[in-house]
This record gives C-alpha cells, structure tokens and sequence, in this order.
C-alpha cells in the first residue's frame, strides 16, 4: 500500500542490542558464575550494566539477573536461557535476541600481525589471508597452519579472495596490483596492472574468467583473467573508491566512493550505471542474497547502515546503531550481518528494516534488537567476514579467526 503522495517511505529503526560480556560463554563450564550485561538507550550519557548469575544443576542451567542501581527491573528480562546448541536466549522488554558464542578460534601463528582480509575455500578446508605486513597465506583450516605462502606483493595486501572452484586465489593491494594465485603450487599466474594507486576491492565474475576491482585512483575495471587486460573501466569522479561488492548472479556490481556516493552498473545489456547520494561517509557494502541483487546494504563509519533499491535508486530502510564504525557487511540465509569496529557482530533478519507506507511524509521510527549477536571479541575490531556452508567466519584485530555454526532457518 503506497502513501497518499504515492511513495513508499523508509523506516528508519535504532538498535538498541543488549551489550553483553565477551566470554559470557566460559562461565557454562563452572557450578556458579556470573557474567554482565548492560544496555545504552539512545540518547543516553552511559550505558546502564547488571549482573547474570549461571548456576549448573546437572545438565540444566539457571539464571538470576541482578539489575543494579538504574532503572531497569528484573521483571523486564522475561527469558533468560540457552537452547541445546548452548546458545544464550535474552527476552528484554519484549525484545529478544540470541548471543552465540565462537565453536574454534585459531591463530595463524606465521602472520606477523591480525588479518585485515580472509576468505574461506568451497570445501571450508582451507583459507587465505592476508595482514598489514604483507603477508598473503593459504592454510589448514584444520590447524591454521600454514599450506603455501604467496610472495610477490609489495607493501600491504588489502583484499583476498577465493575463485569459486577454490583452486586459485585473488589478491590485490598497495602496490597497485592484482594477483592470481595457482593455490596447489603457490605460484602467482598473473600480475594485473593498471590502476594508478592502491587496490581497495575486488570481486570475480561468475566461474573467473573475468574480475573486478576498484581503486585508490577513483575507478573501477573488468580485467580478463586470460590475457591480464582491462576489458573496460569507469571513473567515478567521487574521492578514493572505498570496497566493492558483485551480485550473486554477477549481473552488476556496485563501489562505494568516500565522497558519499554508490555507483551500481549493470554488467549485462546496455550496462547502465545508477549513482545514488549517500548521506555521510561509507566504510562497506554488500547486494541482497536474491540472484540479481535488487538490494544494496551500505555500511557508513558513523555506524548506521542503509538498504537501497537499485531499480528505484532510493532509500529503503535504515538501521542506526551505537555499536562504532561498520567494517563488514555480508548477507547470509536472509539476514544482513554487521560486524563493527567496537567487535560487535550482529545479524539482523530483513523486515528489521522494511519500506513502510504511511500517509505522512514522515519516515516512520522504530527501536529494534539484533536478532542474533556473534559474541567473542573483546572490544576488538572486526576486520573481515566469510562464509562456508552455514558457518561464519570472523578475523579480528586480537589475530583470531572465529568460526560460529548458525543453524537458523533459511
């Protein structure tokens, strides 16, 4: 149903998650332990913190929360408890969400520092990783130890990434460069040069034979894997090209520039491009799991993220959060996941931010809780996402890579 001016206003919703300690998972393995929660209403100078008693009877837990000098009751939580995958269920006032906590954390042990990008193989036997010294590794995802290390990269390599068949490997980064990488041999097949300054996204089409990246230097190209040419390039006029992200059909893709714009170009047809305003600087993006990616998620370093319609070219709903800078956005069985620069990771399913039509030409408000939390970074931040199968993967400023098994319904 439209409005009386015939548009369909964006809602825009304001996170208020619970807050929650980040090993609140250890306390299961002794008899009495506690852990905290806490929460920061919008608006507020400080976030108001309680206590959570676990006493372990047998196999079966319980929970006494103990609200402290604030205005919160213990008769707001109406459910605290965990289900058999050991997740924890918080109903608070009428707002539930489920914190899950890391099944393995590993070090790669020969990074000299935390991975800034990661991706996980098709079969989930191996990754690649890459960190701000350089360093660009494929390893056992058994072990996290090191399988073949990829040298050639000068400097910095921002961006890694599997090819689908999870045989080859794309990287790119400060020396202006993309790579392609043999993952049985180590040996780099072809350097892809053109760009003028460094490589901030990539994306491959379809099986490989052609990628995508956009750059420092404010364009974005399509290189032919075969040849190691550009087979064609846009300028976006917009400051430094931020990350880039391609539609699960690989029909387009879309780049973030920092002087607050969205570029998404078709790859098919007459290959239109749509540039949409964007209100304040973006940090990441990610399309909408349906096949031609009608959807576009933008992730903005004033921690609010924002769905846009790419056929309308318009807004379609907001999320505002206080949870810090976005660093990651991926889509997964239907639930948009943030991760942020505070360590927070929190999985929203998509009516979290739907269009509304109102008869005002007010935007509609409302105050929502993640349906899922990630838990496991202390205040860290989160660097890069990935997903194999229904498990997701985080890399993290504290060098882990954290697996969490999500079994929601698709």
């Amino acid at each position: 149903m439209d409005g009386g001016d015939g548009l369909v206003q964006p809602v825009k919703s304001i996170d208020e998650t619970l807050l929650i300690q980040h090993d609140w998972h250890l306390g299961l393995r002794e008899p009495v332990s506690q852990f905290y929660l806490g929460i920061k209403r919008t608006g507020a100078a400080k976030t108001e913190y309680f206590d959570v008693q676990i006493t372990k009877l047998v196999d079966e837990y319980g929970f006494a929360v103990m609200p402290g000098e604030g205005t919160i009751k213990s008769s707001d939580f109406t459910n605290v408890s965990l289900d058999m995958l050991k997740n924890l269920h918080v109903t608070f006032q009428e707002k539930s969400t489920i914190f899950v906590a890391p099944v393995s954390e590993q070090v790669i042990e020969e990074h000299r520092s935390a991975p800034r990008s990661f991706d996980v193989s098709c079969t989930g036997a191996t990754y690649v990783a890459a960190d701000s010294s350089g360093c660009l590794n494929v390893v056992s995802a058994l072990n996290a130890g090191t399988l073949r290390t990829l040298e050639g990269h000068l400097m910095d390599v921002y961006r890694c990434m599997f090819f689908p068949s999870g045989l080859i490997v794309l990287s790119a980064g400060m020396d202006m460069t993309l790579r392609i990488w043999a993952v049985d041999t180590g040996k780099c097949a072809r350097v892809l040069k053109g760009h003028t300054q460094p490589v901030t996204g990539i994306g491959i089409i379809g099986v490989g034979r052609e990628v995508l990246s956009c750059s420092n230097d404010g364009t974005a190209r399509m290189w032919s894997c075969a040849s190691g040419e550009t087979i064609e390039s846009w300028a976006f006029e917009k400051g430094k090209c931020v990350d880039l992200a391609v539609s699960v059909d690989s029909s387009r893709f879309a780049v973030i520039s920092e002087f607050r714009q969205l570029s998404v170009i078709d790859l098919h047809g007459n290959k239109q491009r749509r540039d949409i305003n964007l209100p304040s600087e973006p940090s990441a993006l990610c399309f909408s799991g349906d096949e031609a990616g009608e959807i576009v998620f933008v992730g903005f370093e004033d921690g609010h993220v924002a769905a846009y319609n790419v056929a309308q070219q318009g807004l379609f709903g907001e999320i505002f959060s206080q949870k810090g800078s976005v660093t990651c956005l991926k889509f997964f069985y239907n639930r948009l996941v943030v991760a942020f620069n505070t360590g927070a990771v929190l999985a929203y399913p998509i009516p979290a931010i739907p269009p509304s039509a109102l008869e005002s030409g007010d935007s509609p408000t409302n105050i929502i809780s993640a349906e899922y939390e990630l838990t496991g970074a202390d205040c860290d931040p989160i660097y890069d996402m990935a997903i194999h199968g229904r498990s997701l993967y985080t890399c993290c400023r504290d060098r882990k890579i954290r697996m969490y098994k999500l079994l929601w319904n698709v």
